[in-house]
């Protein structure tokens, strides 16, 4: 073996820092070291090509930080940009509701619920769960129902549909949140979520500068396989895989990439000088390298 690969179980053994968890949506114990980035250290299954960070942060660390973005940090540009992100929950309610437009509906990471208010304005039943209080209560101020909560709190069979949109790579066992999450769904339910692809042109281009590589939150990758794998393994039933796309501006494509691509920031922002306000802020929908998948929980027989 490589010095620059590990299976779990030498690992635990050797009295490695940390358990190291099997891969969450194959099961290997094989992994390959890819490279270190902001300090963390990034490894992929040598079985179906699933990325993470090792070692994890804990909950609580994870916790503080999306608190603290929220309240001063990225989080806080994501929330003030609301026209666009309202055109992104419309754009993704239209592309899903050929399968899930019933409730009781479970918005999964529903951050200050401008999704919610998508499934309002349907007359859809819905709730959501955040991790942060600040965008809790920015949720609750607009009337609608949500709670800073855990999936295990909730009644299990409850939800006709649950959307979890750029959440299950935040997840430090992306194993357990689907088991979770299948646990809440009713029989016939369906479970709807985006990602970023590995197998995305973004990805091939920038490698281990792509965007998505953002070690302070994003702690597992995924591709169409591997994500199918971890559904299968929950008993969830795949019915769609596709591209997904996001309406963004140029300005508020500037902020992201001050954060996670220094370079194509400075290139882009010497390009601002030179565009006209109305560009700037104009929404364009764009493909970013992002999978979105919809899985069924099979009716009782």
């Amino acid at each position: 073996m490589s010095l620059l690969e590990f299976d779990t179980s030498s690992f635990l053994s050797s009295g490695g820092h940390g358990e190291c968890q099997p891969c969450p949506a194959c099961e290997g114990g094989k992994f390959r070291r890819l490279f270190v980035k902001k300090g963390r250290t990034f490894y992929q299954c040598q079985t179906c090509g699933l990325e993470r960070q090792w070692p994890l942060p804990s909950q609580t660390q994870l916790n503080e930080y999306y608190e603290q973005s929220y309240r001063d940090g990225m989080y806080c540009d994501f929330v003030a940009a609301d026209e666009m992100k309202v055109r992104t929950a419309k754009s993704r309610y239209r592309q899903i509701k050929r399968w899930c437009n019933v409730g009781p509906w479970l918005d999964v990471g529903c951050a200050n619920g401008v999704f919610l208010k998508v499934l309002q304005e349907q007359n859809i039943e819905a709730e959501g769960l955040d991790v942060s209080h600040l965008a809790v209560e920015a949720a609750r101020l607009q009337g609608l129902q949500a709670t800073c909560d855990t999936l295990d709190n909730l009644p299990e069979g409850r939800f006709a549909t649950i959307t979890a949109f750029d959440v299950l790579e935040h997840a430090i066992d992306p194993l357990a949140f689907m088991e979770e999450i299948s646990r809440r769904l009713a029989p016939g339910g369906y479970v709807a979520l985006s990602v970023p692809n590995l197998k995305s042109w973004s990805h091939f281009f920038m490698g281990r500068r792509w965007y998505f590589y953002i070690p302070e939150e994003h702690l597992h990758y995924f591709s169409r396989k591997n994500l199918a794998q971890l559904c299968k393994r929950v008993g969830l039933r795949v019915c769609a895989e596709r591209a997904t796309y996001k309406p963004l501006t140029f300005d508020y494509s500037v902020i992201q990439f001050r954060e996670y691509n220094p370079w194509i920031y400075r290139v882009l922002n010497l390009c601002g000088k030179i565009l006209p306000g109305r560009l700037r802020s104009a929404s364009v929908p764009l493909y970013i390298g992002e999978l979105l998948l919809i899985a069924q929980m099979p009716r009782h027989s």
